[in-house]
């Protein structure tokens, strides 16, 4: 009998799951990068990605477990699938939109363009459409990702034909599918010397470029600072791991605003970059130069304090006191722990690691008044339990920075505005590292420099959201666990949050954009009954709201 109900309820979740056209469905499609090369683990075969689906090889529904690309109808051998963009895509689409989100990956590694041209002989383009029309049973297409290049790059083959190529495809797969407006977003291929660079700056600068120009709806994502999977073979074009599914959470942030009526920004006031200044080491300097100049600007920084260092008097870098520590935090910095004694984390015991880290936490919260909510490691040096312990009770712990400075990192103005406009492109979060300003490691011989830098980030303020790291780790952890339920009306909106950080340590507002009806005009919004600013931008709006408080009512 227990057998009998085991089964009926295996039969009522496999019903579920086919139920209804409520899947939003995406075809990923390309060569072994959009397949998947990533090593996996032992975990990527067994455990279901939460509310990503796939459609399998009988054309039914059955949630998603790795490799992604196992249904594929023209892929390599099983053996060689692994871990590619869909994974982060499809976990992400999911997160930010709170819907199911049905997966048609049908790649070929190896693939040429010439292959999924319409009328090739190898068929691709046809096999693709077979399988996304199986799965447009269960849900609308939202977008096609398209992934491929690397073996267009290596033959030579010209932006022109490549052009033709890939417009013909889109319009192709437009046409069959029923989707003329069908969003369509490609992708940079590896940037290391897997085939001459010149050959791939031409691919990633110029022909994904045209490619965009001559498909209506069309956008590119970048693979800049993605790794390589295979170290000692820099000839491998595929991606790690990682890089896979940073791969594919980039696409999903170029997808978001195309298909989703109302969505997190990912960041604070939809500003497409951030940038976080921290310092290290607790200097005077940093009191007497660095706050300042960054006050005057409207801007705040986060300042890595060593406990054990807090007024010393270091001939070469004079050291921040603890009255000094309370005034940058009362004025609006964050001042937070780069450890009691700045020792190599990694070679201490537990027992003195926690050390380390409690007593610079009760140190600066004596001087201020406020935990430090995050942490600056020693030497950038972590390693398993060094993350285990300094992340406890924090929204996040600085684990990438780019080094500014022209002692050491010898730091341009060039240098400067280069990095600047790469933070901006990529939509990513630049995160600083200064410690001397005219002394101490890595020194600036021309202060200038710096201050100029800030005056040309202040500059590009529409673009980016300049805040503490405590700031922007907590936004950036809330953005990925909120889930937002959203129902239209014709007068309006409502918006549920799912809120599944931890309430104790994160507490940021964050920004909701939404799309508004053509020729709407007042538009207002209450959370709780209390009204929320409401910014208009052209057919959109955005607000900032309370993820884990009550239902925004939006009215128009």
């Amino acid at each position: 009998m227990k057998r009998f109900q085991l089964l009926i309820l295996a039969l009522a979740a496999f019903a579920t799951l086919q139920a209804g056209a409520d899947y939003d469905v995406y075809l990923l499609i390309g060569q072994s990068n959009c397949a998947g090369r990533g090593p996996m683990i032992s975990s990527d075969t067994t455990d279901v990605i939460p509310g990503v689906y796939l459609l399998n090889n009988k054309g039914k529904v059955e949630e998603a477990i790795a490799p992604l690309n196992r249904y594929s109808n023209i892929r390599k051998d099983m053996k060689v699938q692994g871990i590619g963009l869909g994974m982060g895509f499809g976990d992400k689409m999911h997160r930010w939109t709170n819907r199911k989100v049905l997966l048609v990956q049908n790649a070929r590694g190896g693939s040429s363009v010439r292959s999924w041209t319409p009328g090739a002989a190898d068929g691709y383009a046809d096999s693709a459409i077979v399988r996304a029309r199986q799965a447009l049973r269960f849900g609308r297409l939202k977008a096609i990702v398209w992934h491929q290049g690397e073996t267009d790059t290596q033959m030579g083959m010209t932006t022109g034909e490549y052009v033709e190529r890939f417009a013909k495809l889109i319009a192709y797969l437009r046409e069959n599918l029923n989707a003329p407006d069908v969003p369509v977003v490609v992708g940079e291929i590896g940037q290391w010397e897997w085939t001459p660079m010149r050959d791939i700056n031409r691919f990633n600068d110029t022909t994904l470029v045209e490619v965009c120009k001559a498909v209506p709806n069309c956008s590119k994502v970048s693979s800049d600072r993605l790794p390589r999977r295979f170290r000692d073979k820099p000839r491998d074009p595929h991606f790690s791991r990682q890089a896979g599914i940073e791969l594919g959470e980039r696409y999903a942030r170029e997808v978001l605003p195309k298909v989703s009526s109302a969505y997190i920004a990912p960041y604070r006031d939809n500003k497409r970059a951030a940038i976080s200044f921290t310092y290290d080491d607790g200097l005077m300097e940093h009191y007497t130069m660095v706050a300042p100049e960054l006050e005057k600007r409207g801007f705040r920084g986060t300042f890595w304090v060593i406990g054990n260092m807090v007024g010393v008097n270091d001939t070469v870098s004079p050291r921040l006191t603890w009255d000094k520590v309370r005034e940058m935090h009362e004025r609006g910095h964050e001042m937070s722990s780069h450890s009691w004694s700045h020792p190599h984390l990694t070679r201490l015991s537990k027992d003195s690691l926690l050390r380390e880290i409690l007593m610079n936490d009760s140190a600066i919260e004596r001087a201020t008044g406020a935990v430090p909510r995050t942490f600056c490691y020693p030497y950038n040096e972590s390693n398993d339990l060094v993350l285990k312990l300094t992340r406890n009770g924090r929204v996040g712990t600085r684990t990438h920075q780019v080094g500014h400075g022209q002692q050491n990192n010898k730091t341009t103005p060039d240098k400067l505005s280069a990095w600047l406009r790469d933070v901006i492109d990529q939509g990513e979060w630049g995160v600083t590292m200064t410690h001397g300003i005219t002394r101490g490691y890595d020194k600036w011989y021309h202060p200038e420099v710096l201050w100029n830098f800030y005056d040309e980030v202040k500059a590009r303020e529409d673009s980016l959201w300049v805040a503490t790291f405590a700031e922007v780790a907590a936004y950036r952890t809330e953005r990925d666990n909120t889930l937002l339920k959203v129902s239209c009306g014709h007068r309006g909106m409502t918006v549920k949050a799912k809120y599944y950080a931890d309430k104790r340590l994160f507490h940021e507002l964050l920004t909701l954009v939404f799309t508004l009806p053509d020729n709407v005009g007042d538009v207002r919004a209450t959370q709780g009954g209390k009204p929320l600013t409401v910014i208009r931008q052209g057919n959109t709006a955005r607000l900032n709201f309370e993820p884990w408080g009550k239902k925004v009512k939006i009215k128009w």
